[in-house]
């Protein structure tokens, strides 16, 4: 349990809301259930389930390795999830089997739950698919930053409602809490990324030689453009193959990603590509 989301509930608790706090632990975790029955029914294995405000992260083993339609399918579980059982509860105030109180409570809370974590910023499942649907066409890297980027617009403008609404009279924690959490994860994930992309660089040999044929992606850069840039293009569940050319655009040669990681234990990221070629 994510520190926020401990507060959260405290938050409910001092209200004199236990009922609905307890429920909306509840909520949250077949959410992330949600996610996880899906990822394995994917083939994904689960490494842990972490509970954060209005939702979670599931963590999983190779994050970087899952297909981009496979990380939507599993990112729209949970927001599919809580829209079904805003339909049950429905059926159960209908036939009066659960107060009306508590009915318009669970509506509101996995609408609640699950519209917000459609909001397209790291690590909402929002985030998550924008961020898949980017790596197929840019690359894990830059796909990544360009969602933590619009994360933090998006924090930015829930914290600056907060503020407005404190000025008029209208005090909202759980919309700060939200902005700072947003805003901390879009910061702690960039420090990351790179890593990731490199551990997932460095497995790929092994992949290779146990699937024997897998899909190729090319690329095409200028002799002097450094290894940093090239790892920004690279595209995961391919096997990228770099074409080397001069200022004439003459082929000088091809590079692969074995090469590539090799360089960048031994030589760095500012490595030109063409101290690659034979």
């Amino acid at each position: 349990m994510n520190l926020l989301f401990l507060v959260v509930l405290f938050l409910f608790s001092i209200s004199g809301l236990f009922t609905e706090a307890s429920l909306t632990f509840l909520i949250v975790l077949l959410h992330e259930l949600a996610h996880s029955v899906v990822a394995v029914n994917e083939g994904v294995k689960v490494n842990e389930v972490e509970l954060l405000p209005f939702g979670g992260v599931v963590k999983f083993a190779n994050l970087i390795q899952l297909k981009p339609k496979a990380e939507i399918k599993i990112a729209l579980a949970g927001p599919l999830f809580n829209l079904m059982l805003g339909l049950i509860v429905l059926l159960l105030i209908r036939y009066e089997i659960i107060s009306l109180q508590i009915g318009i409570f669970l509506i509101r809370l996995n609408l609640t739950i699950g519209l917000f974590n459609l909001i397209p910023a790291l690590p909402l499942d929002g985030g998550r698919v924008l961020r898949a649907k980017l790596t197929s066409k840019i690359g894990f890297k830059e796909a990544t930053n360009r969602v933590l980027w619009l994360s933090k617009i998006i924090a930015v403008s829930i914290a600056i409602i907060a503020v407005i609404g404190i000025y008029l009279g209208n005090f909202n924690i759980i919309l700060l809490i939200i902005a700072f959490f947003i805003y901390f994860i879009a910061v702690k994930e960039k420090q990351y990324t790179p890593y990731i992309l490199m551990e997932y660089i460095a497995k790929k040999k092994d992949e290779f030689l146990t699937e024997k044929v897998v899909a190729v992606e090319h690329l095409i850069t200028e002799q002097n453009t450094p290894l940093k840039d090239i790892i920004d293009r690279l595209v995961p569940n391919r096997f990228n193959v770099i074409l080397v050319v001069d200022s004439d655009l003459k082929i000088l040669g091809l590079v692969t990603e074995e090469q590539i990681i090799n360089a960048l234990v031994e030589e760095g990221l500012e490595l030109p590509v063409n101290s690659l070629l034979d």
